[in-house]
């Protein structure tokens, strides 16, 4: 691989890693790697440049994305002084709102057409949407009432989540099952993007806090803060634009070309049963990310100091940044499913290390070590799952429904996440929680250890019957050859009648 000399030594390391790692994994599936032997150009390898100009993506999304399910509700409570119930239940119906345009905005990309796809447009015309309203969201002006801090508060939410976030995200995903139709390639793209969404959320939930801070505690801080991540998601989202091309050309339109009817296309999507269970594996796994806002409140309440949530951060997602670059070898040998089983058992035995004194500081850390590894396989997985998903729709069906798919995964990513933050007002407004006073009474503190620690354990053991019946990997390479098949002879006549 040739050196870019604009790249530093640290990238230059971590393309080399997704290299070689890509290399090992080709080789070793070469006899049954899509397209080798019927010529199908949309499983070929991607450059490391096109690679990494997808994966960039999700710094962006998690410049968007992060902030928002970590500090929102802290910044409505203890900021503009929100209740924490009527924060936490804002934001739940703003999210509600946000799963039902996923489905709305997942029919319209699989009805778009256009000279660069049908995805890369949707990133392109809601990056000006998401940014700008990201930004006023954490502005919310002093000078309103407490009523009309709320209605501005859960505007500013659907129109960042529900419209720009959710057509910018959407489209992301999806493209990562139309920009190739090799399910190897798509692992590596997903360790890829998954790498740098983590380092993207590490960063965030290690500054965000100190800067803050730095900046008063109050309302400028939380002003430069949002200026600052909503610039660089906008250069993030125009390089994934730029930078990656749609390769799988999987249509939704009958024999006499007229697009499918959306009640066919909702019929079909609802035959496919991994439909369902991709759903609702993604429910709970964001409706942790949503309750992990709970975890500046337990930094601050249980250990006592709110600036060791930056540490708790880092020692959630660093194992992940690390163990992401062995799974697409290790994927490739055992496959996904049975990986992210063993994930959750170890997930689970982290929960309770870490039950045993919820007050030490070691022993949280600790457990929060070993249920960082257990995250890994799910991390690394997630998204290539959804693809194997929409591949095995498309081979029984005949018809390709990228957007519909990823809609319904990322209708799971809202719902869940907004599940959990409502979860956490709720459960901290029942506990008593008062975010002006100096300290709080023990039934919060109770409720904050039973939203860190219980609720992911028992989200964990949930997600392992979930993944138990999610076993899309045992007819992955028969799935794959057939559609490698279709698509060269449909290839084939299209040349024939030109």
């Amino acid at each position: 691989m040739a050196k870019d000399p604009t790249r530093t030594s640290a990238a230059q390391q971590r393309a080399a890693v997704a290299l070689s790692a890509e290399e090992s994994l080709t080789a070793s599936l070469a006899a049954t790697a899509v397209g080798e032997a019927v010529n199908d150009q949309s499983g070929q390898r991607l450059t490391i440049r096109e690679r990494l100009a997808y994966g960039v993506g999700d710094i962006g999304g998690n410049l968007i994305f992060a902030p928002i399910s970590a500090f929102l509700l802290f910044y409505f409570t203890d900021t503009v002084g929100i209740g924490a119930a009527i924060a936490g239940t804002l934001l739940l119906f703003g999210r509600v709102l946000d799963g039902t345009m996923d489905l709305v905005l997942g029919t319209l990309i699989d009805r778009t057409s256009t000279r660069w796809g049908k995805a890369r447009p949707w990133i392109l015309f809601a990056t000006p949407v998401v940014v700008i309203s990201f930004i006023l969201l954490f502005n919310i002006p002093a000078g309103l009432g407490t009523g009309a801090k709320e209605i501005y508060a859960f505007v500013m939410y659907f129109i960042c989540l529900g419209v720009g976030f959710v057509g910018s995200n959407l489209a992301y995903h999806t493209l990562l099952s139309v920009i190739t139709s090799n399910s190897k390639m798509r692992v590596s793209l997903t360790v890829i993007r998954t790498f740098f969404a983590l380092v993207t959320t590490l960063v965030v939930n290690f500054v965000t806090i100190p800067v803050i801070t730095a900046n008063g505690g109050g309302q400028a801080g939380w002003t430069l803060i949002s200026i600052v991540y909503g610039a660089i998601s906008a250069v993030t989202f125009l390089i994934v634009f730029f930078g990656t091309k749609e390769r799988v050309t999987g249509t939704i339109k009958q024999d006499d070309g007229n697009k499918l009817p959306l009640g066919t296309s909702l019929g079909i999507l609802f035959r496919n049963p991994y439909f369902f269970l991709a759903f609702g594996f993604f429910l709970l796994n964001y409706m942790l990310t949503g309750t992990a806002g709970v975890g500046v409140y337990y930094a601050k309440d249980v250990l006592g100091n709110p600036n060791i949530y930056s540490f708790l951060g880092l020692v959630q997602l660093l194992p992940l940044i690390i163990g992401l670059w062995f799974m697409p070898a290790i994927i490739a040998k055992f496959g996904k499913r049975k990986l992210i089983l063993v994930g959750v058992l170890i997930v689970i035995v982290g929960s309770v290390i870490s039950l045993i004194d919820p007050t030490s500081l070691p022993l949280v850390i600790g457990g929060g070590l070993v249920r960082a590894v257990g995250g890994i396989p799910a991390a690394a997985g997630l998204f290539a799952l959804v693809a194997d998903v929409v591949d095995y729709g498309e081979w029984k069906s005949g018809y390709r429904l990228d957007g519909m798919t990823y809609a319904a995964a990322t209708a799971g990513q809202n719902f869940g996440a907004g599940l959990g933050v409502a979860l956490v007002g709720w459960l901290l407004a029942a506990g008593n929680y008062n975010g002006q006073a100096a300290t709080q009474p023990a039934s919060a503190v109770n409720m904050e250890i039973f939203l860190y620690l219980w609720l992911p354990l028992i989200v964990a053991v949930l997600m392992g019957v979930i993944i138990w019946f999610l076993n899309i990997d045992k007819n992955l390479p028969q799935i794959q050859r057939d559609l490698a098949a279709r698509r060269a002879a449909k290839a084939t006549e299209s040349a024939s009648n030109v």
